[in-house]
């Protein structure tokens, strides 16, 4: 995602009738200046925002875009992009837009996790997606943003080897028994909670049948349930319900 500035101020500049010499002028800098800005190759300086803006006769905001950056549309278009990218496991491209947008966004909880997660999946090496998630953590202000945070965060320490902090977190986590997908049916009238069932119970059945595979190394799609909310791949509930009961019959 991009800032607009440059854009803005040809549009602005423009239906003022106002030439770049003229508000080239009034800014005392060169009209080259102006050009460079309106072909998007450089910003204008900070300082020179007030002044641009009283030019125009609209806010410092309004010359960035900054209504049109916040926009719910936006944030909504930008995750759409990122859930495609992601199901077609181009993570490189996750990467590059997540980074884009944390120059703008740099608390937004899905974009943090987003970029942790791809730069693990394109084998990034350094400590960086550790302290990605644990900004996560610390900035998430609701139960589930902070949930989920702290879940990424805990395949992270995995990922990473830091076993003792893994399970110290996990420790501090909720019973199961305590989670929406055992709670919310409870309250659901027949045909909402039969559907709500159906569409969760296979990927409780499959988390289940994970951790009774075992498994010392993150999986793509462990980490990809995460940040996209479905399970790419999921066991067949006869067979999971099988080997369930073969794994608590076992001496």
């Amino acid at each position: 995602m991009n800032i607009k500035i440059g854009e803005n101020i040809k549009r602005l500049r423009t239906s003022k009738n106002i030439t770049q010499e003229k508000l080239a002028n009034h800014l005392q800098i060169t009209y080259q200046a102006v050009s460079k800005w309106e072909r998007e190759e450089c910003y204008p300086d900070i300082t020179l925002l007030p002044g641009l803006a009283n030019c125009f006769g609209v806010t410092v905001d309004e010359l960035i875009g900054m209504e049109e950056i916040s926009s719910e549309n936006n944030f909504v278009e930008h995750w759409n992009q990122i859930r495609e990218l992601g199901n077609m496991g181009k993570y490189q491209e996750i990467i590059e837009l997540s980074e884009s947008r944390l120059k703008i966004f740099p608390n937004e909880l899905d974009n943090l996790h987003s970029l942790a997660i791809s730069l693990v999946l394109t084998g990034d090496k350094s400590d960086r997606p550790l302290s990605l998630c644990e900004q996560a953590v610390n900035e998430s202000k609701s139960n589930k943003a902070r949930a989920t945070s702290m879940a990424i965060l805990f395949f992270m320490y995995k990922k990473y080897g830091m076993i003792e902090k893994a399970e110290k977190l996990a420790r501090s986590l909720p019973h199961a028994r305590e989670s929406r997908e055992l709670l919310l049916p409870a309250v659901l009238p027949q045909p909402k909670r039969d559907a709500y069932l159906r569409e969760n119970l296979p990927g409780i059945l499959h988390a289940i049948c994970q951790l009774i595979d075992g498994g010392e190394d993150i999986s793509e799609h462990e980490i990809c349930s995460l940040l996209f909310g479905a399970y790419r791949e999921l066991i067949d509930p006869a067979e999971a319900v099988q080997k369930i009961a073969q794994f608590l019959n076992k001496n």
